[in-house]
């Protein structure tokens, strides 16, 4: 047995799946009074049966390959039409070919098979080592007849393929979009909800401002006080757009990245050097561990981030009472590679931990913070199809748990 590509692999299997296949190799062997026939898949440099009928033992079976260039079917690829021998040794043209003298025929047929898109498949052929009378309207309109069938059904199949194939990719377009129209509903919402405060209370201190500018004794204290109290609300509007750019293009850099394997020993070094002064100020140890030979394929940057976000949150949410001390550890759990990191710093309670991805969400206030950096890598754990989940004590610390798919 040759070895098969995949396209012609492909092409035998569809010859397979006709049913009446079989039925029509057995009526040309009945009707020519020949002992061979055969469907080839042919192309410029191969010569492929998809399907056989043997009654002389010629020795091919379906997947065997003959030499492209011993065969006639090699001229029919070119020309398209049809060649008809009744007796070799009396036909002018084919007495001295070599095909029939490499092969020891006397008689043959073989009709191209030509698909509705005007592309060349192969031949539907019959040899005998004995004369036969093919040469007739008969023989050759049956094997015309069949020929366009083979091809009809050949056609029809890969149109049912593609269309198969099309459905089940329109199918996933339409899951992802559906993931990301109620994605897109759920940032909306909480944007707006979350830009809703800044803006009222920038609308409340104009409206304040104007109400004292209306006064004939102006308060220099009173509309000082007011004026501080708009630059804080208009810093923290600017804020909000910030961070609600950072999303944005958190979103869109992804959709962009290459996945490839990452290194958790060279990502993390590189996350530490952009916090060192942070690690440096309070001391803090990050130990790192990863099972030998265990790989990650995921995109570079993301993974940056992730570690950047878990690890800032791991300092900057650290115990007053101990040294920070955070171990980032890559292993596999039920055959799937899991990210945990894990702090000895403030905790989480109990009953805040449900929102703790959610955007805009924090539960410290002693720290700067936007309370993005939780949402951002839980948008991109789920964008690669993993989870992520918490777990933690109050006064103990906390774990991230990310599991890759």
């Amino acid at each position: 047995m040759i070895e098969i590509q995949d396209d012609l692999l492909r092409d035998i299997k569809a010859v397979r799946q006709i049913p009446i296949v079989p039925s029509m190799l057995e009526v040309i062997c009945q009707t020519t009074e020949m002992g061979f026939a055969a469907i080839a898949r042919v192309t410029e440099d191969r010569w492929v049966a998809c399907s056989v009928r043997d009654e002389v033992e010629f020795g091919l079976k379906e997947g065997g390959e003959l030499e492209v260039k011993t065969t006639i079917c090699n001229e029919i690829r070119d020309s398209r039409e049809p060649v008809v021998i009744d007796h070799v040794d009396k036909d002018p043209h084919y007495k001295f070919h070599h095909t029939p003298q490499i092969y020891g025929l006397q008689s043959y047929i073989s009709y191209p098979i030509i698909l509705r898109d005007g592309s060349f498949f192969g031949t539907l052929c019959a040899i005998d080592a004995q004369p036969a009378k093919v040469n007739n309207p008969k023989v050759i309109n049956t094997f015309k007849m069949f020929a366009e069938l083979l091809s009809f059904h050949l056609q029809s199949q890969d149109l049912l393929e593609r269309s198969y194939h099309t459905t089940a990719e329109l199918q996933k377009q339409n899951e992802v979009l559906t993931i990301v129209n109620n994605d897109m509903d759920n940032f909306i919402y909480t944007a707006s909800h979350d830009l809703k405060s800044p803006i009222n209370n920038i609308e409340g201190l104009i409206n304040a401002l104007s109400h004292t500018l209306e006064k004939e004794n102006l308060n220099r204290d009173e509309l000082n006080k007011i004026i501080h109290m708009m630059k804080i609300s208009v810093k923290r509007f600017a804020l909000t757009i910030q961070d609600l750019t950072t999303i944005v293009k958190a979103d869109s850099e992804q959709a962009e990245e290459i996945t490839e394997t990452v290194n958790l020993f060279e990502t993390v070094e590189n996350v530490k050097q952009d916090l060192i002064s942070h690690i440096t100020s309070c001391n803090a140890k990050i130990n790192i561990s990863c099972e030998d030979g265990l790989a990650l394929d995921f995109s570079k940057k993301s993974f940056h981030s992730i570690i950047y976000n878990l690890l800032s949150n791991a300092i900057k949410y650290r115990s007053p009472e101990r040294l920070p001390e955070v171990e980032v550890k890559l292993h596999k759990v039920d055959g799937k590679v899991n990210l945990s990191v894990t702090d000895n710093g403030l905790g989480i309670p109990a009953d805040k931990q449900e929102k703790l991805f959610t955007m805009f969400e924090r539960f410290h206030d002693h720290v700067e913070g936007s309370g993005v950096g939780l949402y951002i890598v839980k948008r991109m754990v789920d964008k690669a199809q993993g989870q992520i989940s918490v777990s933690s004590t109050e006064s103990q610390g906390t774990t991230f748990t990310i599991i890759f798919n």
